[in-house]
């Protein structure tokens, strides 16, 4: 995935247990319409930007159909377990309209600044597959997905203490 504010170069991925309860979701609300694909969830955390993306795939094929919402938000200000919550509930809305649609010609593959449930998001359509994305970066020799904090590392710091808390994940 690729951040939509140029300045958001150091990121750290979203728990997998958030990402498996997406999948989840989307299995349980979308059932007759996924049938038997597989449901791919993603998402990344950057000092000013929350990114995730949804996606769908059928079987072994190549193609992926993924909508991807990117929110701003501020650090002290701004819940982020609620805007995570802002971003499935726009994904959700968001595979509405593809299942709903004849093919997908009409959907953003550029961001698009969207408004939804009074706030303004960011949205994009990609037909990226994930699973070959991850192995490109395996057999590349790219171990950066065992790394808690990623990208450009030389201009912000977060610790796993700060993200957790922003989730709202920190132990009683």
């Amino acid at each position: 995935m690729k951040p939509r504010l140029s300045i958001s170069r150091k990121w750290t991925p979203l728990p997998p247990e958030l990402m498996g309860q997406i999948r989840t979701v989307f299995r349980q609300n979308f059932s007759t319409q996924i049938g038997d694909s597989t449901v791919e969830a993603d998402g990344q955390i950057y000092p000013e930007e929350i990114l995730v993306r949804v996606g769908i795939r059928s079987g072994n094929a190549l193609k992926q159909n993924n909508w991807e919402i990117s929110l701003g938000y501020k650090r002290n200000k701004d819940n982020v377990l609620k805007l995570l919550h802002l971003a499935v509930d726009a994904a959700a809305s968001l595979f509405e309209q593809f299942f709903a649609a004849e093919n997908d010609h009409d959907f953003p593959r550029i961001w698009e600044e969207v408004d939804f449930e009074g706030r303004k998001i960011f949205i994009q359509y990609s037909t990226l597959n994930s699973n070959l994305e991850a192995e490109a970066d395996r057999i590349l020799g790219d171990n950066a997905s065992e790394n808690l904090v990623q990208g450009d590392l030389d201009d912000v710091e977060v610790d796993l203490a700060t993200v957790k808390a922003a989730l709202g994940i920190m132990p009683d």
